[in-house]
């Protein structure tokens, strides 16, 4: 009977010889491991393909969530929730998070045969992929919300330090993506993404061309580099 429980659990048992069942023990999948965030940045020979131009990267910056961005403070901007669609890597987009690591880099394209570009890249992994899902859902909400819209950031002792025109929101299953423009008149393509337990942030400023398109394919680049998991 411990023989026949055996082979029930592990459902390996062939043909029984001489009236005793034979138990073959089938080695248990592993599951697979997660992705180190930094291995999901783009290389310069990617962003060339992708963007259509070439370039150098910076350091990559990596480490925990104290290695996200602090340019926006919670009583900074207004309407708060536009933060995430204007600004990349923000703390105070994530700090209700459980993120687990953070990895960035950013990225200089063009020479002098045509107009310079610029991006940054990132990668947020969190607890679980659950949670980067929950993140994923709860911020193309508010970049949905926030399109047409024009978020003002306002710093102790300056007043109004600057706004930020929203438009162009496209949402997708696994990306949403957006086209900023500052009131100095730079034109900045957002892309935020969502695989396993990452989350990609994407900007690329100063690049002319359709929409957010070059973000997204950064995004979609780097999604594919994490894979679904």
């Amino acid at each position: 009977m411990a023989a026949v429980g055996t082979c029930v659990v592990l459902a390996g048992c062939s043909t029984p010889v001489d009236g005793a069942p034979e138990v073959r023990v089938v080695e248990a999948v592993k599951p697979s491991q997660s992705l180190p965030a930094e291995q999901a940045l783009p290389t310069l020979d990617e962003l060339a393909v992708t963007l259509g131009v070439g370039g150098f990267l910076g350091q990559l910056v990596k480490g925990h969530a104290d290695m996200l961005l602090q340019s926006v403070g919670q009583s900074e901007a207004t309407p708060i929730d536009c933060v995430s669609t204007t600004y990349r890597l923000q703390k105070v987009v994530y700090q209700a998070s459980p993120v687990s690591d953070v990895a960035s880099q950013s990225w200089a394209g063009g020479d002098g045969s045509g107009p310079s570009i610029s991006g940054v890249f990132g990668v947020v992994k969190f607890a679980t992929p659950d949670d980067a899902q929950a993140f994923f859902a709860a911020s193309a909400d508010k970049w949905r919300r926030c399109n047409g819209q024009t978020m003002v950031l306002h710093r102790p002792g300056h007043g109004a330090d600057g706004s930020s025109r929203i438009s162009g929101v496209l949402v997708e299953p696994t990306v949403v993506s957006a086209v900023v423009m500052n009131d100095g008149g730079q034109t900045i393509q957002r892309a935020l993404g969502v695989a396993s337990d990452c989350i990609v942030d994407v900007e690329v400023t100063d690049m002319a061309g359709d929409g957010a398109r070059g973000a997204v394919g950064v995004a979609n680049l780097m999604l594919q580099k994490i894979g679904v998991g």
